[in-house]
């Protein structure tokens, strides 16, 4: 194998938010950084980044080196403080958007730039909504059948979802629908489940606000049963979901404070804060190190065992391709030599996507819309360490009756024939097709929202509902726009040019307005605000969606994607359009590997942090053994 050197090109940011309870020792100069002797080079300081590097530096033996693209936000309450949110803001968020997305009336999507936008150290954790939560047993399972490793099960990664977790115990859980001998059972079942010692608090609400109960009431009189124990390996029902949030200081507990923190004076860790462009030569390839840029001057660092991409669902592949990594096609059109054809690059990018309905409540129903009335409210530390907590994960045959679901697996049938061809493809296929008709896994999400968040009026209360689709037919693509290192990607959801998909979140809205003219939840319903009651049919719903598309909640728009990206440099066969072996090296190389979301083969129905952690925490445990 020849040798190759690893490129990147960065400005260093200098802003530094200093947390009074983890004060790094000065990081070093770009100078500096160059000659220190690392055994790791880590590209991306987001979630599953900071886990890894930090954990690799647990080794006193190791000497480990971290690149990020933003800045440090220790102690910052734009992070710290749930109730605010960082999304949208240029200093937290990359702020990228799609391609217009064709089957959506030609609208532009804007897109974050990693999994959930984290332009920071901790990347999406530090600005995501909080929930902590697992997808059901049987889709990580499936995982086992692209990375031909049983390791990559639920089974294999349980170990590693609790390693990164301290659960805190909680108050009896409120929900209705649970009953004594259930909820003994998983009070008794924690220690199996749960971790208790790890870096990222997972704790409950400790308010709710009562349309949460009533919400749950009316779903569990439509058959929807409350999951009084969804971390054991099925995720199906109303849920109480956990959040990312250290209940003792009130704050947001993600990667940066936690992870890194815990590691921030080791004299063999180091982070520097910095914009990344990623390149590297020669086929099949050792990497030996990363060149960069700091301001005009150009340095390069040295990785004496492996250099690691943890950039992101959206950055990694796009660095790859920088790299020569990728589809030679690709490649060709922006002038970069092949070093590693692989087409699957980029590709198999999922998504869930989700439609709104809004309601407004009758006069004298508190919501979180109290901290938008009432500015006074925002002084009350109670309200702004409390969150949306429920959500409720849905089969097919939960929201439609049995004829209409036998459609929807005829109208999946012949969109899969049409893609049989793709081996890739085909196994996901295979998957998806026996959850949706036996049920064992969620296709589709309800999550509650107990504010306004589409036009609210001043002194009034809302209930919101996303209404979203977990395991789409619908896949994107992200790609290069240019050689050069600082332009874009194109970025392309594709978001619901599958029959399927848009047959099943049509279906799915049609459901969520029933459940609003519902006992006990309409008795406190003024009005349903979005969309306009008069809009019924399949063909005026589907256009609904279809104009109101958004990939944030901020922009109160009726649709959101929830930017939970995932899949673009896949476990799986090389030759069926995987991208890394189950050891997470890309095929081609001999020490570079990729710890992130975009190894995610089929997406899963769940908020996807405490997987990332968990993929952070098996690929650190993998490497140290190893060493």
């Amino acid at each position: 194998m020849r040798p190759g050197k690893l490129v990147a090109v960065f400005a260093l940011f200098a802003r530094v938010y200093v947390n009074a309870a983890c004060v790094p020792r000065p990081a070093v100069s770009a100078a500096e950084f160059v000659h220190l002797p690392f055994d790791f080079l880590v590209i991306g300081g987001g979630t599953a980044g900071v886990a890894l590097s930090s954990r690799l530096a647990e080794d006193p033996r190791l000497v480990v080196g971290l690149i990020e693209a933003g800045d440090i936000h220790l102690n910052d309450p734009i992070v710290d403080v749930p109730s605010n949110s960082p999304v949208g803001n240029a200093t937290y968020d990359w702020r990228f958007s799609t391609i217009p997305q064709v089957n959506l009336g030609g609208k532009i999507v804007p897109v974050p730039r990693r999994v959930l936008s984290g332009k920071m150290l901790g990347g999406s954790s530090g600005i995501n909504g909080l929930a902590w939560g697992r997808a059901s047993s049987v889709e990580y399972d499936a995982w086992s059948s692209f990375a031909s490793d049983s390791s990559w099960s639920w089974a294999g990664l349980l170990p590693f979802m609790k390693k990164s977790e301290s659960f805190y115990f909680p108050p009896n859980n409120p929900f209705p629908g649970i009953s004594k001998q259930q909820a003994a059972h998983a009070l008794k079942d924690l220690p199996r489940v749960d971790g208790f010692s790890g870096p990222i608090a997972a704790s409950h609400n400790t308010q709710y606000f009562d349309p949460v109960f009533k919400m749950t009431d009316t779903l569990n009189e439509q058959g929807i049963p409350t999951n009084a124990e969804p971390q054991a390996g099925n995720a199906i029902g109303v849920i109480n979901t956990l959040r990312s949030l250290n209940l003792t200081e009130g704050v947001r507990s993600y990667a940066a404070p936690t992870y890194y923190c815990s590691h921030a004076n080791d004299t063999n860790y180091h982070v520097i804060a910095t914009k990344v462009h990623f390149a590297s030569h020669a086929s099949p390839f050792i990497a030996t190190g990363v060149e960069f840029v700091v301001g005009n001057k150009a340095y390069v660092a040295t990785a004496r065992r492996e250099v690691i991409l943890s950039a992101g669902t959206v950055q990694t592949p796009q660095l790859l391709e920088l790299s020569g990594i990728g589809n030679s096609s690709v490649l060709a059109q922006h002038g970069i030599p092949t070093l590693v054809n692989l087409p699957g690059v980029g590709e198999n990018l999922q998504e869930h996507t989700f439609a709104t309905v809004q309601w407004k409540l009758q006069p004298g129903v508190t919501t979180f819309d109290i901290l938008r009335n009432n500015a006074t409210n925002k002084t009350r530390g109670g309200l702004l360490a409390a969150t949306d907590a429920m959500v409720a994960f849905l089969t097919l045959g939960d929201i439609a009756s049995p004829e209409e679901l036998d459609a929807f697996l005829n109208i999946f049938d012949q969109e899969a024939n049409v893609a049989s061809g793709a081996p890739f493809t085909r196994l996901q296929n295979k998957f998806r097709r026996d959850w949706f008709a036996k049920g064992s896994a969620a296709a589709v999400e309800l999550i509650h929202l107990t504010r306004g968040i589409i036009n609210p009026e001043a002194n009034q209360s809302y209930v919101t509902v996303l209404a979203g689709i977990l395991h789409p037919s619908s896949k994107g693509s992200i790609h290069i726009s240019s050689s050069d290192a600082l332009s874009a990607p194109t970025i392309d959801l594709n978001l619901l040019s599958s029959a399927f998909d848009r047959a099943v979140i049509v279906q799915f809205m049609k459901f969520v307005q029933k459940i609003g003219k519902a006992t006990p939840f309409s008795d406190i319903v003024n009005l349903q605000t979005d969309p306009d009651a008069s809009i019924q049919t399949d063909e005026e719903l589907s256009s609904y969606i279809d104009a109101t598309s958004s990939a944030s909640l901020d922009n109160s728009d009726e649709t959101c994607d929830l930017t939970r990206y995932a899949g673009t440099a896949a476990i799986g066969p090389r030759d069926e359009g995987g991208v890394v072996d189950n050891s997470l090296k890309v095929y081609g190389t001999a020490n570079l590997r990729v710890v992130d979301a975009s190894v995610i083969p089929l997406h899963i129905a769940a908020h996807t942090q405490a997987t990332i952690y968990a993929i952070a925490e098996k690929a650190a445990d993998a490497i140290l053994k190893c060493i």
